[in-house]
């Protein structure tokens, strides 16, 4: 019997930037009480194209982002029990080495050091998007995870004197993230990355907005950040995503590079062609601070 044929696209709905009731240029939200100025994301329309039926296919070398075959040693219940301290060990003792050895392999740089992972369950239905999940654990929004400020920062924070030694001599780095699925095939809100490579003068300060977070719960675990980045719409942006990412595959992109044309803007968009009864996506997400030669 013949394999299914795998449509080439499919059609959802993605969150972007939709600007700010007081007129401001930034954004602010503070997490204990609620309050800010940004309106409801801004819901896009978007066709994304299938990396599987793409050729060539987008890789990180030439894009920033792209699908590998990665299998790893831990198990659906290993990877789930990382929100205890016990499992969030194991993970950061076994997973880490696994995907930093994978990261080298993509991108040829031997400074690779992982430093944090989120683990990510989401059964949202669309039309759930609002301003309070701008930088939520289920993110509906596009964004980068640094941008040129709070990339330097955060690259200081983990690798302190290595690093400034490291920019000083010029050294491209990214933030790199390594992306899978816990235990079933990727049916529901799928990761989108835009590919910004057909917009002129692309960059951090054209198509991103800040927003600036007081009393910020996410601190314990991503550590300090001045602001978040989300994307601001462009017609000539291209979307890509991988239909059904299954256990023995990952996603690798830079969230964060100091090549701004190697970064890769991206989150999770509202599939269209999901079963209705498509399970929770589960997923973890390693990021990994890179310097390149």
């Amino acid at each position: 019997m013949a394999a299914a044929a795998v449509a080439s696209t499919t059609t959802g709905l993605m969150g972007m930037w939709n600007g700010t009731k007081d007129g401001r240029e930034d954004g602010y939200i503070d997490w204990a009480s609620g309050a800010t100025n940004v309106h409801n994301p801004l819901e896009v329309k978007i066709e994304v194209e299938d990396i599987r039926t793409l050729s060539p296919q987008p890789d990180y070398e030439h894009n920033g982002y792209g699908i590998v075959k990665h299998k790893s040693s831990l198990t659906p219940d290993q990877f789930l029990a990382g929100n205890d301290p016990e499992g969030k060990k194991y993970i950061e003792d076994v997973y880490f080495k696994e995907v930093a050895e994978l990261v080298k392999q993509i991108t040829g740089s031997d400074v690779v050091v992982p430093y944090v992972f989120r683990i990510r369950q989401n059964s949202m239905k669309a039309g759930e998007f609002a301003a309070n999940k701008l930088s939520h654990a289920a993110l509906p929004v596009a964004h980068v995870d640094r941008d040129a400020v709070t990339g330097e920062d955060g690259v200081r924070e983990i690798l302190s004197d290595t690093a400034d030694e490291l920019i000083k001599q010029g050294k491209r780095y990214a933030q790199v993230n390594v992306w899978r699925t816990i235990d079933q095939p990727i049916q529901k809100w799928p990761l989108c990355f835009i590919n910004h490579s057909g917009v002129p003068g692309w960059s951090y300060d054209t198509h991103l907005a800040r927003v600036y977070p007081t009393n910020d719960p996410r601190i314990a675990i991503r550590g300090e950040k001045k602001h978040d980045s989300v994307v601001k719409y462009d017609p000539a942006y291209k979307y890509h995503y991988v239909s059904k990412l299954d256990l023995d595959e990952a996603l690798v992109f830079s969230s964060f590079d100091s090549d701004v044309t190697k970064v890769c803007p991206h989150g999770a968009f509202w599939d269209e062609a999901s079963p209705d009864n498509a399970p929770t996506r589960r997923s973890i997400e390693v990021r990994c601070w890179v310097f390149f030669d």
